[in-house]
């Protein structure tokens, strides 16, 4: 594959990835606005409480997966159309904002961002509870694919302190048997983070190289036809 090809595959590749291989969906009727609604401002309302802290942490976490998974059906959306489409889709948005939970749109691509700081607050606040690797996950996996457009070798503005703090995320998730996790994914993710670090110098590139090609035999054992495995080994070469 030349070089132009591979650089198509791989801008068209991660683009399915961000959107969760988009799939069609049903535009928001007026319930499962109201219901998203109502279902915010209890989550809100329970995490700013005097409640125990894996009350307020469980509620928080909650509150990150509800929003990101509006903030999906809105980028889908945007990829596809180019706004946000529907009565009831904008008035949703809309009312994100008066409720306090303001979905904002990426300045460098468009889309809609994930709202990183209740992950990280959850997982400050009950680091054992048991859908914390989840919420561990979820920070990993929005932070990387709101870092970046075309080419995740190239993000917006990640410091290397984030860059360390998303690597050691990955590497403590790899043994995590949460069914909610991709495994595909995260080592795909992490795959990508070892590239960023050697391509900026951070840390041991002999150690980081060597990690990344256990990375890549492992993936070939457990995923041999996936795509994000063809993307990263598109990138490491």
């Amino acid at each position: 594959m030349n070089c132009f090809a591979r650089y198509i595959t791989i801008c068209f590749t991660l683009a399915l990835f961000a959107v969760g291989i988009a799939q069609a969906h049903d535009s928001i009727n007026a319930e499962a606005r109201k219901n998203y609604i109502t279902k915010i401002q209890e989550l809100q309302a329970a995490a700013a409480s005097g409640s125990a802290a894996p009350v307020r942490a469980k509620s928080l976490y909650q509150l990150g997966v509800t929003l990101d998974e509006i903030r999906d059906l809105f980028n889908q959306d945007m990829i596809s159309h180019g706004i946000v489409k529907g009565l009831e889709t904008s008035l949703l948005l809309n009312e994100l904002t008066r409720i306090g939970s303001k979905l904002e749109a990426s300045p460098k691509t468009g889309l809609y961002l994930s709202q990183l700081q209740h992950y990280r607050e959850s997982i400050r606040l009950d680091p054992r509870a048991p859908y914390i690797d989840h919420a561990r996950y979820m920070l990993l996996k929005s932070h990387f694919y709101d870092s970046f457009s075309d080419n995740p070798l190239v993000p917006f503005s990640q410091t290397k302190e984030t860059l360390a703090e998303m690597i050691g995320i990955a590497e403590g998730l790899l043994k995590s048997k949460h069914p909610q996790i991709s495994g595909e994914e995260l080592r795909f993710i992490l795959g990508i983070h070892y590239l960023q670090a050697i391509k900026q110098q951070q840390g041991d590139k002999d150690d980081t190289l060597k990690k990344l090609k256990k990375l890549v035999q492992d993936m070939h054992k457990e995923y041999p036809q996936s795509l994000k495995l063809l993307t990263l080994e598109s990138l490491m070469s």
